[in-house]
């Protein structure tokens, strides 16, 4: 009799031992799916942030306006003959 009640108990403990290490595991598969979920969420606003950005190049009229402000603003482009001032005071 008691044997089979050790026997209860060992299969008891084993149950519960299985459940707790599958919950732990459960639990620390949905932390890491969270972080997934948050790094795919952070591309995904940067991606609609570029596309934005690319649908108001396409929706500009004038391309060729549009191509000489990014070769002066980003570029640092200028035309011929033209002489550039930049205000460097405010800058440290």
């Amino acid at each position: 009799m008691k044997k089979f009640f050790n026997i209860k108990i060992i299969a008891v403990l084993c149950v519960v031992t299985y459940l707790t290490i599958s919950l732990i595991s459960a639990q620390f598969d949905l932390m890491t799916k969270r972080q997934q979920l948050e790094i795919l969420e952070e591309q995904q606003k940067r991606i609609e942030l570029e596309t934005q950005d690319i649908q108001r190049v396409l929706e500009i009229e004038d391309e060729a306006e549009y191509v000489e402000r990014v070769a002066r603003e980003k570029l640092g482009y200028a035309n011929p003959n033209e002489t550039v001032y930049k205000d460097i005071q405010g800058e440290e």
